[in-house]
């Protein structure tokens, strides 16, 4: 936060502005409390058109019910889905069982690897974390503080992709315990990832 703040203070000096694009809900959310901020131009870098009104229909369509399948496959009692938003660059959540503040503004949006589920979308692959507390992905993560008191142990997040492999989204189970994900399981997964836009 100071970093910025002074950062801003020299462009301001030198006749210009400082702009954050594409910053993580995490990272916004200071910067908008922030009492000494004026002049602080806060912006997200727009990749592409918004979605449409029947597209939007149709992805949280899609990632529903790979999400439904998804606690199917794990027994998960708390997962979420998400919808990848073109234009910002980001994944949204549009569907969650079990959580509540902080865990859903914390992942707001995400777009880093600093989760399990930015990861997947930008691999576009599974990713089978059994011990959160324990796994490289949330080494020194924000994230990891809000999963551990959100009282998750273990996940899994499965990147949802359309026929010709463009990300649509991503859904993810949460275990309270660290998980061991046996083998059928792992296929299972793999297999929603690939086929999850036949769901619908």
């Amino acid at each position: 936060m100071d970093l910025l703040l002074d950062a801003r203070l020299r462009a301001a000096a030198a006749g210009g502005s400082l702009a954050v694009e594409r910053a993580h809900s995490a990272v916004l959310r200071p910067l908008r409390s922030c009492g000494d901020v004026e002049g602080l131009r806060i912006a997200r870098e727009l990749a592409t058109a918004p979605l449409s009104a029947s597209e939007q229909a149709l992805r949280l369509s899609v990632v529903s019910a790979a999400l439904s399948a998804a606690f199917e496959i794990t027994g998960a009692p708390m997962g979420n889905a998400q919808v990848h938003d073109p234009a910002g660059g980001v994944l949204r959540i549009v569907a969650q069982r079990g959580f509540h503040h902080p865990f859903l503004t914390f992942f707001e949006t995400v777009a880093d690897r600093e989760t399990a589920c930015g990861v997947a979308a930008q691999d576009r692959k599974p990713v089978l974390v059994e011990e959160v507390a324990a796994s490289p992905v949330f080494l020194g993560a924000p994230a990891l503080d809000v999963l551990e008191e959100a009282g998750v142990g273990a996940c899994a997040s499965v990147p949802i992709t359309s026929g010709d492999g463009a990300l649509i989204g991503v859904v993810s189970t949460h275990h309270a315990q660290a998980t061991e994900w046996a083998d059928e399981q792992r296929r299972a997964l793999e297999g929603l990832a690939r086929a999850a836009h036949l769901l619908c």
